[in-house]
């Protein structure tokens, strides 16, 4: 195992908003997509819950199935009561005595201070079986910075999990002819394409490229043989 493994996120830092995103969990083929349907955010330290009912990612995630979040009638488009609430539930106490074991997971230093709200963005909050994510929201905030981001549509791109290893690294490369999206960024290891950045982080992830130092490697390879995941470690430094 090489030593960038055991990187952990140094440079904690508070997300301007936290993206929900969805995929349903019957889903498989082309199917097999992530959509973006709801935000939170904070007016006054008051977190705020909003469906994005009018994008076109909530609309696909209707046709898909989606039914709104379980804690909020997506008959009403904004809610404010019980929100960080409804969320903190996925994550596990942090009385537990293998908490450090899920902050380690995530790359989180053992004695993690930061608020409920960043901890539901470092960690995504995922749990089996529902198909929500979180994902955080860092466009507006100062660097450096470091995080854990999951490639998005590796089950796509051919290459066979058994070829990467946990410590490799990956380059990102624009991908402004993409038919899907024009702001795509790609994903490459070894000189193979392993998937995308995860939509949701699309705008941040460009502002990096243009203006920091942006470095990456695999952190973790894991989930089921009919849906292998792959995770990095990305790392975002001022320009040197």
């Amino acid at each position: 195992m090489r030593d960038i493994v055991l990187r952990q996120i140094e440079h904690l830092v508070e997300p301007s908003r936290l993206w929900v995103s969805w995929q349903s969990p019957d889903a498989s083929g082309a199917s097999r997509r992530r959509h973006v349907v709801a935000e939170i955010t904070k007016e006054d330290g008051e977190p705020i819950f909003r469906y994005l009912d009018q994008t076109p990612q909530y609309q696909a995630a209707r046709r898909e199935g989606f039914e709104g979040y379980p804690a909020f009638n997506r008959s009403k488009v904004e809610h404010r009561k019980g929100v960080l609430e409804a969320f903190v539930r996925r994550l596990p106490s942090r009385k537990r005595g293998d908490f450090s074991e899920y902050l380690e997971k995530h790359r989180l230093p053992s004695d993690f201070k930061g608020s409920d709200f960043a901890l539901l963005g470092y960690t995504g909050a995922k749990l089996p079986g529902d198909g929500f994510e979180l994902c955080p929201d860092l466009t507006t905030v100062d660097v450096p910075l470091e995080t854990i981001v999951e490639v998005a549509g590796f089950w796509r791109q051919g290459v066979p999990q058994s070829e990467l290893e946990v410590g490799d690294e990956v380059r990102f490369c624009l991908e402004p002819d993409n038919a899907a999206d024009p702001n795509a960024i790609a994903i490459y290891s070894a000189g193979r394409r392993i998937g995308y950045i995860p939509s949701p982080m699309l705008p941040m992830f460009n502002n990096w490229l243009r203006s920091a130092n942006v470095t990456a490697h695999i952190d973790r390879l894991n989930g089921k043989p009919e849906r292998p995941l792959v995770y990095l470690f990305v790392a975002v430094a001022p320009p040197s």
